[in-house]
């Protein structure tokens, strides 16, 4: 696929991982499901796929937020998510 180098997936994960924690209030885990490298015309980039436990605000209970970032595979910039849903473009 690429002719580059690109960053692991472990870098992927991590970004992503970084991102949800700075844009999710009351986060209490992530857990990634899946991780998987694919192409966005003619940027490569990782999904990572998985569920946000989020606190929220009552008596300690959760809310489960599916979520998918995508990492871009040269510089391990976020370039999309969704959370919910809701897609949006990265930061």
């Amino acid at each position: 696929m690429p002719d580059k180098e690109i960053i692991s997936l472990e870098n992927a994960q991590a970004a992503a991982e970084r991102f949800l924690e700075d844009r999710l209030k009351g986060l209490r885990r992530l857990a990634v499901d899946r991780v998987k490298l694919t192409s966005i015309e003619r940027i490569v980039v990782y999904d990572v796929e998985g569920t946000a436990l989020v606190s929220n605000g009552w008596f300690f209970r959760s809310i489960r937020l599916p979520f998918k970032v995508q990492v871009a595979a040269a510089d391990g910039a976020v370039v999309g998510y969704d959370m919910n849903g809701e897609v949006k473009a990265g930061s």
